[in-house]
């Protein structure tokens, strides 16, 4: 119990002790914390009235911080609300200070020019303000000397940058411009103003750009110099600079660059350099002076582009008009010359039809307006042999259509006819071949516009054909090959192709009064009506002519059926017509002419000729076909007989007014005919005599 007591008993007196000392510590901390606070509001009050404005807020600050005790707190808050401007205004300029000295050191103008902004900043702002305020900034301005200062790092920065560009200028290694854009910013007071700011920059600047543009010409290509003297002149605006030097040596450069492509031909190249001038519009706007000597050289081109189609040149004018389209839209141009191309050459009318190359080659070319539906037409035969027929059509559509001749046609002429006759009325193509045999072998072929084909509708090898006008459908082949060689022939057309069909007569069956169309030597066959007879010798009334026939056979007078040769025509008077036998006319290409027969007629004709004049009346009619009082006239001729192709002789000696069996006047003209053949009715029919074969008497 009593030990009880006394352990409570030491802790009481252990647990006063330290309270007493916790109590004593307290109270010393008070007093100590008391006794600092008055000493730091001691030391402020003091550097305040010394004018240590800055300290004295320090000091302010730490002694209002002390809480421990309330002394002189309100004094406090007083001196601090008195030194706030004066410490916030030095704050400032000691960092704009800081900032500028930093600054020059290592010649960052973006720093210093921000270091010179918030100083003008300050003093605009002061400058509104109490006189007693801006007297606190000029006394805290000179304290610092931040305006001293900035003069000097902008101007020791300034030489520097000048320096910089006159050291690249010399080694002509040139910047991007920074220099020259740190030397525009520097504000224009440290230049002394603005004027003398703008002349020794742009005597600066205008020296170093005439050595950066001419290395920049030498080195570089002529859109990289236009994109540098963009670039420059965006820079120089952008700046406020006039820069007035830049273009004018930019444009000489360049026209004398483009002069020089245009010397050398170049035009792709001139093309491409001018519009690459013209979209920069930083180089263009208001300067017309390179731009009009690009629009004149185009010009130019397109004059001489011009004067290529006027020659004839029209693959160098259209390849020109190519050229300038990448200038300006020259297709309706190019589409005009290459019209103008086709029509002027049909081998480029098949080079385009065909998608050959420029250079490909088309022997015996021909070409034709208008010819199977088209404008224009043109055929050829190609390097590996095929027949070619290309077309134009009015809307300036292109096809063609192709055929292969075969190897072993060696073709030597290529012709365009007119319409064999065969249903087609187009133009036909005719190949001259070489032919062993014949003048040549002839194959001739027409276009079909419904396969749009090529078709072979002759292939002969002869000395001539030609379309039959008389019977559609039909040519006349002079000296084939095969059934009828040596002689003419008649080709049908049948199942798409003309055949052999039968050898043509060498007779021409003619009406009576068709004589004076026809030439010494032709072979003819013809109805009349013989007036007289003197032994091998006859007379036939022919209107106001008369018609001598002589021959190897027996005359009688009275109608007869006459085939023989015509020898010559005289005049009344005996001149001799100067039209003498020449062989038989014809428009087959390559036919030989049967020569005329050269045997002369009897005297006697001279004096049958004189008896015709005077000859009594003789029953028929003028034209000398039976009238029809005659006695072997009545009758028709048999179906046998040759018959006129013109009409019957009665009605052409109608036609020629003459009184039946009487000559109004004396004979106009005199016809010979060499008589090969006489039919004559002998009462029960014609019967035939030949010369060859004498009549009995």
């Amino acid at each position: 119990m009593f030990i009880s007591m006394y352990s409570r008993s030491k802790h009481t007196r252990n647990l006063a002790g330290l309270l007493l000392a916790v109590m004593l510590a307290a109270s010393g901390y008070k007093s100590y914390a008391g006794w600092s606070k008055a000493d730091l509001y001691e030391q402020a009050a003091k550097a305040q009235a010394d004018g240590h404005e800055l300290e004295a807020e320090a000091l302010f600050q730490r002694a209002r911080a002390n809480t421990v005790i309330r002394y002189k707190n309100e004094e406090i808050d007083a001196a601090l609300n008195t030194l706030r401007p004066v410490t916030e205004l030095k704050r400032t300029l000691g960092s704009i200070s800081d900032r500028m000295h930093a600054a020059a050191k290592v010649n960052d103008v973006p720093t210093l020019l921000q270091a010179y902004e918030s100083f003008q900043q300050v003093q605009m702002e002061y400058a509104s303000r109490s006189e007693a305020d801006r007297n606190r900034l000029a006394e805290a301005e000179a304290s610092y000397r931040v305006e001293e200062g900035l003069a000097q790092s902008f101007a020791d920065v300034k030489t520097q940058l000048e320096q910089s560009l006159e050291n690249g200028a010399a080694d002509k290694s040139f910047d991007s411009g920074n220099a020259m854009q740190y030397l525009l910013q520097i504000p224009a007071v440290y230049y002394k103003d603005e004027k003398t700011k703008k002349q020794q920059l742009n005597e600066l600047f205008k020296a170093y750009d005439q050595k950066r543009m001419d290395a920049l010409f030498q080195t570089k290509s002529f859109p990289e110099v236009v994109d540098e003297t963009q670039r420059l002149r965006k820079f120089y605006t952008a700046g406020g600079v006039q820069a007035e030097w830049l273009l004018p040596q930019f444009e000489t450069y360049a026209q004398n660059a483009l002069a020089s492509l245009l010397k050398k031909n170049d035009l792709t190249a001139f093309i491409s350099y001018s519009k690459k001038y013209q979209a920069a519009k930083e180089l263009t706007d208001g300067r017309p002076k390179l731009s009009s000597y690009i629009q004149a050289s185009i010009k130019a081109q397109l004059t001489r582009a011009q004067q290529l189609a006027a020659a004839k040149k029209f693959a160098e004018a259209i390849d020109l008009y190519t050229i300038l389209n990448a200038y300006q839209d020259t297709s309706k141009e190019a589409a005009d010359t290459e019209q103008r191309w086709l029509e002027a050459d049909p081998a480029q009318l098949l080079r385009k039809a065909t998608g050959a190359k420029a250079d490909a080659v088309f022997t015996n070319v021909q070409s034709a307006k208008g010819a199977w539906g088209a404008k224009l037409a043109a055929v050829g035969i190609a390097a590996d042999g095929e027949l070619v027929l290309a077309r134009l059509a009015a809307d300036q559509k292109l096809d063609y259509a192709s055929a292969a001749l075969g190897k072993q046609l060696a073709v030597q002429a290529l012709k365009l006819s007119g319409p064999l006759g065969g249903g087609d009325q187009q133009p036909a193509i005719v190949i001259e071949a070489a032919s062993k045999s014949r003048q040549a072998r002839y194959v001739a072929v027409t276009y079909d516009p419904r396969s749009a084909e090529l078709k072979t509708v002759l292939d002969v090898e002869a000395d001539g054909f030609a379309p039959d006008r008389s019977r559609p459908g039909t040519l006349i082949v002079d000296n084939p090959a095969g059934d009828a060689a040596g002689r003419q022939a008649y080709y049908e057309f049948q199942g798409g192709q003309y055949v052999f069909a039968k050898v043509k007569s060498d007779i021409l069956d003619i009406a009576l009064s068709e004589l004076p169309k026809q030439k010494p030597g032709a072979v003819i066959r013809f109805q009349c009506q013989i007036a007289s007879v003197d032994g091998n010798t006859a007379v036939v009334r022919l209107g106001n002519d008369v018609v001598l026939l002589s021959g190897n056979v027996r005359f009688r007078t009275g109608p007869a059926v006459v085939t023989g040769t015509l020898l010559e025509k005289n005049e009344a008077d005996g001149k001799e017509s100067r039209e003498r036998p020449q062989g038989e006319a014809g428009s087959i290409p390559g036919t030989k002419n049967p020569a005329a027969s050269s045997s002369s007629a009897p005297n006697r004709e001279a004096e049958a000729s004189a008896k015709a004049t005077k000859q009594a009346d003789v029953p028929g009619n003028a034209d000398g076909s039976p009238g029809a009082g005659s006695r072997n006239g009545a009758g028709s001729l048999p179906d046998t007989a040759p018959r006129a192709t013109g009409g019957s002789g009665a009605t052409a000696g109608a036609n020629q007014g003459g009184a039946t069996g009487v000559p109004s006047s004396a004979a106009a003209h005199t016809y010979k005919i060499a008589v090969t053949e006489l039919a004559q009715d002998d009462g029960g029919g014609f019967s035939g005599r030949s010369a060859n074969r004498p009549a009995q008497p």
